[in-house]
């Protein structure tokens, strides 16, 4: 019996994206085909004039001093402050030197990486790994803010924290709208991350984060009408733990500001244009995976009643000003009641109405907001003899914050006014060379909060919007620095005679934290 040979196989045509690398590559678009928030965009939609003219009001030294703190910034929340559990299903990340998860604080940490998972392809089990969390954790809580990574049976705990709602995983229970926008937000950057993330869809079209979202939604619709329908109570506020009394305004009632104090009105009007984005993002991203028809309905509604009620009760008149100019408000509860001429530095804030994904603001109500916040007519607009910015009443009088001062530069045009942030920002190291809570005017070093992870990720999305030029290299630097010290203290020639390189040891991917 004659065999015969099977026939040579076909060879295609080389393309002409051969000679390139996968991850990085085009052949992985994102799947929304969009743009991310700006803290997970990396340096896409730099302006290099821009850059330019900023480089230029700054002197050589603190443009070198510039590099090497975003450099130090970069890789403190994967090597300092996540645990991946076993090879990633669960992922917890610590806000800093506080154990614990706030789901606003630890979604800006991971965003910063998304732009970074060609680099280190392994970030994308990290990141999965920590939506899962804390879609895990919203399924057990809505209403809570802040996570601990250990679980705790509620009647082994002390009185008080019972009282409060501590117990489980919950490490604090202040009902605060912006966290679960800043998950929903997540889940869009994720699925904006072009180049590296083959199949996204897969991961998205999870139960698990279908059913955080819709509890986010569901949760929210609730807390429109707080007075007649919400069960949640928290037993610092006033009225048995209802807090001040609101009216019925479309938006989404919190408890608490971004900066976990308590509100003094029930309606936060950045926090509300910050939700109303996250909806219609979620809107968008809801055709594209779950194509749930309920689901996308009720975002949508939720989305336009809360931008009726910006328009009609967060636009208001600018105290003392004859011209008759008009101003956002930060917090309005449908009764009267009207907090203006005042922000707080926590993201979302009314200075960083431009960051917020909600492109229905007045971009002429916001300008004159904006002065108004930057100016002795904000309450806790302090200036000393170092720096000068918004501060609040989360920390002591005279202390500003680095947040603010990050926010204040993303959103100047003004080449000297983002050089100007970037000189405060040095000056707000501290002595570890880090992003901190908020300093001193009079004496920066004098801070607080040494390991700020939140306030350390800005800096790197300050930077890298402002000059279009990625931290990656200035991070890897000054590790393999600190991996020459390390190993220096120890003698031992490579087995092939030559020098003792730091190209031998262990990659960044071996710092990041197991359990």
């Amino acid at each position: 019996m004659i065999q015969t040979q099977p026939p040579p196989l076909a060879v295609a045509a080389p393309l002409a994206s051969d000679s390139g690398p996968l991850f990085g590559g085009p052949g992985w678009p994102s799947l929304t085909r969009a743009g991310p928030e700006v803290w997970a965009a990396g340096t896409l939609g730099a302006n290099s004039s821009l850059a330019a003219a900023v480089e230029g009001a700054l002197q050589p030294q603190e443009r070198e001093q510039l590099v090497a703190l975003c450099g130090r910034c970069l890789h403190q929340t994967i090597t300092k402050s996540v645990e991946v559990r076993g090879i990633g299903h669960s992922v917890f990340v610590a806000t800093g030197d506080i154990p614990d998860e706030w789901l606003r604080d630890g979604s800006v940490q991971l965003a910063v990486y998304l732009p970074r998972l060609a680099e280190h392809p392994v970030l994308r089990q990290l990141i999965e790994g920590a939506i899962r969390t804390q879609a895990y954790f919203i399924l057990s809580d809505p209403w809570a803010n802040s996570f601990r990574k250990g679980w705790t049976k509620p009647e082994a705990l002390p009185k008080f924290d019972r009282q409060i709602g501590r117990g489980g995983w919950i490490a604090t229970r202040n009902f605060e709208v912006d966290s679960g926008a800043y998950f929903l937000n997540l889940l869009w950057n994720y699925a904006s991350t072009p180049g590296a993330l083959w199949g996204a869809s897969a991961f998205l079209n999870d139960s698990l984060l279908h059913d955080a979202a819709a509890l986010m939604v569901d949760t929210w619709t609730l807390e429109q009408r707080h007075e007649e329908r919400s069960p949640y109570r928290y037993a610092e506020l006033p009225r048995e733990g209802r807090g001040a009394a609101s009216n019925y305004t479309g938006m989404i009632w919190s408890g608490f500001r971004p900066s976990d104090d308590p509100n003094t009105y029930g309606y936060n009007i950045p926090v509300n244009m910050y939700a109303a984005g996250s909806l219609e993002r979620l809107a968008a991203l809801n055709e594209l995976v779950w194509r749930d028809a309920a689901l996308g309905a009720a975002a949508r509604r939720l989305a336009a009643d809360i931008r009726a009620g910006i328009e009609k009760h967060g636009v208001v008149p600018v105290p003392g000003d004859a011209g008759g100019g008009r101003m956002y408000a930060y917090e309005v509860d449908g009764l009267g009641g009207v907090l203006a001429s005042f922000d707080d530095p926590n993201i979302p804030s009314l200075l960083s109405i431009p960051l917020l994904g909600y492109p229905h603001y007045d971009p002429a109500v916001y300008a004159a907001t904006r002065r108004r916040i930057l100016s002795p007519a904000n309450s806790h607009f302090f200036q000393g003899s170092q720096l000068r910015g918004c501060g609040s009443p989360h920390t002591p009088a005279n202390y500003v914050w680095s947040l603010a001062h990050c926010v204040q530069g993303l959103t100047s045009p003004d080449p000297a006014e983002r050089a100007d942030m970037f000189r405060q920002l040095l000056a707000m190291q501290g002595d570890n060379g880090l992003m901190h809570e908020s300093n001193d005017v009079n004496d920066p070093h004098r801070l607080t909060r040494p390991l700020f992870q939140w306030a350390n990720t800005m800096l790197v999305v300050y930077y890298e919007q402002t000059f279009g030029r990625s931290c990656s290299q200035a991070a890897e630097a000054l590790r393999l620095k600190g991996v020459s010290e390390r190993e220096g203290r120890e003698t031992l020639t490579p087995r092939n005679g030559g020098a003792d390189l730091p190209a031998y040891y262990d990659r960044l991917e071996q710092s990041i934290p197991h359990v």
